[in-house]
C-alpha cells in the first residue's frame, strides 16, 4: 500500500445549533491512499456527520464545526467557529459518496443510461455522446453490472443491482476518495458479499482510497484495512 496520505482529519468538532454538546469532538485520523478504513458505531454516534463534514454540507445542517479536512493536500474546510459554507458545488472529480438509502436515489422514470448521461453532462463531462457511451459500458464493466441493465429503470433491478448502479455513479469522474454510507444495509448475505467484491475491485483496479461507514463492527473487522469507532 502507498504510503501517500489521501486524506486528514485534524480536530473535527462539529455542533448543531441547539445542542448542548457537540456530536463530534476532537476527531482525528488519517488515511493513506488506496486504504478501506472503516468509521463504525451505533446510530447517533455522529457517523452521518463526518460524511457531511468531509463533504462540506455542514452548513446546510445548521452546523457549526472547527478543525480541518484535507484531501490530497487541498483544504476542504478550515478551523473556525462559524458555520461552514452551505454545500459546495463538488463534481465528484476528488470525493464522491453513495449515501445512505442510496438504492432508493435514482429517478423511477429514468433508465440508468438516462441518469448517468445527465450527470456528465451536468458535470462538465469531456467528449461526445459515443465517448461517454463506451465511458458507460466501461463503468458498468468495472462494478459486475450487465450492460443490458443501462436501459432499465430502477424497479427493474435487484437491491445488489441497484447498489453497484449507486456505486457507479459515484466513481463516474475517477474519484481518489469514495465514501460508502452503510453500503450492504438491508443487503442479504450473498449480495452483500458481490457488493464488498465490487468495492475490493475499486481499490485494487482504480487505486481507489475508500472510507466505509458502518454500525456494523464485525463487517469493519473482516473487511477493512483499519478501523475507527465512534
Amino acid at each position: 500500500m502507498a504510503e501517500n496520505v489521501c486524506l486528514e482529519v485534524k480536530d473535527l468538532t462539529v455542533a448543531y445549533r441547539g445542542a448542548e454538546k457537540p456530536v463530534i469532538k476532537d476527531l482525528s485520523f488519517s488515511m493513506k491512499e488506496r486504504e478501506i478504513l472503516c468509521l463504525y458505531g451505533p446510530s447517533g454516534k455522529g457517523k452521518s456527520t463526518v460524511v457531511w463534514a468531509l463533504t462540506e454540507m455542514l452548513g446546510a445542517y445548521q452546523a457549526k464545526a472547527s478543525g480541518e479536512i484535507t484531501l490530497n493536500g487541498k483544504t476542504l474546510s478550515y478551523s473556525t467557529d462559524r458555520p461552514l459554507p452551505k454545500g459546495r458545488t463538488f463534481t465528484w472529480r476528488d470525493i464522491a459518496l453513495v449515501p445512505q438509502s442510496s438504492m432508493s436515489g435514482f429517478n423511477p422514470v429514468y433508465t440508468l443510461r438516462k441518469t448517468l448521461m445527465e450527470t456528465m453532462y451536468a458535470c462538465g463531462c469531456e467528449g461526445g455522446k459515443r465517448e461517454k457511451e463506451e465511458r458507460l459500458l466501461a463503468l458498468f464493466d468495472r462494478v459486475r453490472l450487465d450492460r443490458k441493465a443501462l436501459d432499465a429503470y430502477p424497479h427493474e433491478l435487484s437491491g445488489g443491482m441497484k447498489q453497484r448502479a449507486a456505486i457507479a455513479l459515484a466513481i463516474l469522474f475517477h474519484p481518489s476518495l469514495l465514501i460508502l454510507d452503510e453500503a450492504t444495509t438491508g443487503l442479504d448475505l450473498l449480495i452483500q458479499a458481490q457488493v464488498l467484491g465490487t468495492i475490493l475491485d475499486l481499490r485494487e483496479k482504480q487505486g481507489m482510497t475508500i472510507l466505509f461507514i458502518s454500525h456494523d463492527r464485525a463487517l469493519a473487522e473482516s473487511f477493512c484495512d483499519r478501523q475507527i469507532a465512534l
